[in-house]
C-alpha cells in the first residue's frame, strides 16, 4: 500500500524521524512512502505530486503551525486527498506533529494519530510516540480494504458523500460527561500557557488548587510593585456557585473570577451549557442571561477568554 507524506519542509527532522520508524513496514513491503524527495530535479513538481496522489491509498499528513499555515500543503495537497476521500479512493491520516489547531480544520473529522492526537513533540520519549504511529499503520495496511474504505466505493457506482444532521436528545450522563470535559481541557489549556509565561522574567506563578471542580492559580508580574491576581475557574449548577449537582446537569456552567489585592470580590464570569437538536455547546453568559443566538465557545476560546483576562490584570499583554 501507498502512502503519500504531505509535510511543510519545516518539519523535515520529524519526516526524517518517520521514514526511520517505518523502515520495517517498508522491508515488509505493507506500506511504501512517498514524499516530494522522490521528484529529481527538472521533474515537473505539480504533476509529479498529481501523479503520486493518484497512486496512494494512504495520505498522512503530518500536522504542525507550519504545515496549516502552508497554501500548497493545505491548499492543494490536502484539498485534492479530501476530493480523493470523498471518492473512497484514500485514506487520511492525521500525524500530528506539534502542538497546532488542527481539530478545528478539516483534519479534525479524522481520528489522528499518535494517541488521542497528542502531539509527538510534547511526549516524554517520542519513539514511544512514533511507534504507536507505526503500530496503527500496520493495522490498517494489513486489513481488508473493503474495512477500511467507504461503503460507496465497495460497487462500480461512486457516491459523494454528505454531510448528514441527525437530531437526538441529550441525556443527564451526556451533559454531565461534556462539562467535566470541557473543564478537564481548559484547565489543561490553562497549566500549559502558565509554563510558557513563567520562562519570561520576573514573572512567576503557582496553582493553588485542582481538583474535578476546582482551578485556583496565583500569577504575579515582579516587573511591577505588588502586581498579581488570582483565578479562580469552577464548574457548577447554578447562578449562586453551588456545589454542582448532578441531576442538575441541564444548568451547568464554567465560571471564572480574577482578584487581585485591592479587588478580592471580583463579578464572576461564566459559560452558561446549551444544547439545540444536535449537540452541545457553550454560550457566554450575559447577567443573567444567555440567548442561544450568541456565539458558541469551544474549550480553547474559553480557555484564550480566560486566560487573557487574568493576564490583563497583571499588566502582561
Amino acid at each position: 500500500m501507498t502512502a503519500f507524506i504531505s509535510y511543510s519542509h519545516q518539519d523535515a527532522q520529524m519526516l526524517d524521524a518517520l521514514h526511520k520508524h517505518l523502515a520495517q513496514l517498508q522491508r515488509d513491503k505493507i506500506i511504501t512512502a512517498w514524499t516530494d524527495h522522490e521528484i529529481l530535479a527538472g521533474g515537473e513538481f505539480d504533476k509529479k505530486i498529481e501523479s503520486a496522489l493518484n497512486g496512494s491509498k494512504l495520505f498522512l499528513a503530518l500536522l504542525s503551525p507550519d504545515y496549516i499555515a502552508s497554501n500548497y500543503c493545505y491548499e492543494i495537497e490536502f484539498k485534492t486527498a479530501q476530493e480523493k476521500h470523498e471518492r473512497g479512493e484514500i485514506i487520511i491520516i492525521p500525524i500530528v506533529i506539534e502542538p497546532c489547531d488542527w481539530q478545528s480544520t478539516p483534519f479534525g473529522r479524522f481520528k489522528a494519530l499518535p494517541k488521542d492526537g497528542k502531539a509527538i513533540s510534547t511526549w516524554e520519549n517520542r519513539n514511544t510516540a512514533f511507534l504507536d504511529v507505526i503500530q496503527n499503520l500496520r493495522k490498517l495496511a494489513s486489513a481488508n480494504t473493503s474495512d477500511i474504505m467507504p461503503k460507496e466505493a465497495a460497487g462500480g457506482n461512486v457516491l459523494m458523500s454528505r454531510n448528514y444532521k441527525v437530531k437526538k436528545d441529550f441525556d443527564s450522563i451526556e451533559k454531565i460527561e461534556f462539562i467535566e470535559k470541557t473543564f478537564h481541557n481548559v484547565v489543561n489549556y490553562l497549566k500549559r500557557y502558565l509554563e510558557e509565561i513563567t520562562s519570561l522574567d520576573n514573572i512567576k506563578a503557582r496553582i493553588l488548587t485542582e481538583d474535578t471542580t476546582t482551578f485556583e492559580g496565583l500569577l504575579v508580574n515582579r516587573n511591577k510593585i505588588a502586581t498579581e491576581a488570582t483565578l479562580s475557574f469552577t464548574h457548577s449548577q447554578d447562578d449562586q456557585n453551588q456545589n454542582f449537582n448532578y441531576f442538575n446537569a441541564a444548568n451547568g456552567e464554567l465560571s471564572y473570577a480574577v482578584s487581585t489585592k485591592t479587588n478580592n470580590h471580583s463579578s464572576p464570569n461564566s459559560f452558561k451549557l446549551n444544547f439545540d437538536d444536535y449537540h452541545l455547546f457553550w454560550t457566554k453568559r450575559v447577567g443573567y442571561s444567555s440567548s442561544r443566538d450568541s456565539k458558541e465557545f469551544d474549550d480553547k476560546e474559553i480557555a484564550d477568554e480566560i486566560w487573557n483576562a487574568w493576564l490583563e490584570t497583571v499588566g502582561i499583554m
